[in-house]
């Protein structure tokens, strides 16, 4: 499954204006959430998600870098019912050059895209059921 969502999230970013992409998101975040705390079901089906969607990129011959991995990611979680926070972030590269990244964490498991330590956060969308 978790190539036919990457394959669609690719297809979707290539084929429609961000906006509408945004749209699925549902709305941004305006603070901090709560800690959600995981049940250990959860955290097992998040990891899971990770490596489903790690083995999925292996294979894919289309575009599958950060951001169509993270709509996946969220797909994913969303169907199995659990917490996560997807971010947006951005950051100056070495030559000057600004750079942006996306990743998806579900309480401490890191789905998609690290923590995202490096970058300055610019947006999030967290879904919790």
């Amino acid at each position: 499954m978790a190539f036919v969502v990457l394959g669609a999230a690719s297809l979707l970013i290539g084929a429609c204006p961000h906006r509408w992409v945004r749209r699925l998101l549902g709305g941004p975040d305006d603070a901090q959430p709560a800690a959600v705390v995981l049940t250990p079901a959860q955290v097992l089906r998040a990891e899971r998600t990770a490596v489903a969607i790690r083995r999925a990129v292996r294979r894919a011959p289309w575009r599958s870098d950060c951001y169509p991995q993270a709509l996946t990611a969220r797909v994913h979680l969303r169907v199995q019912r659990v917490p996560h926070r997807m971010s947006f972030g951005l950051r100056r590269s070495p030559e000057g050059e600004m750079l942006a990244h996306a990743w998806v964490r579900a309480a401490d498991v890191d789905v998609t895209g690290g923590d995202g330590a490096d970058f300055a956060e610019v947006g999030s969308f967290t879904w919790i059921p």
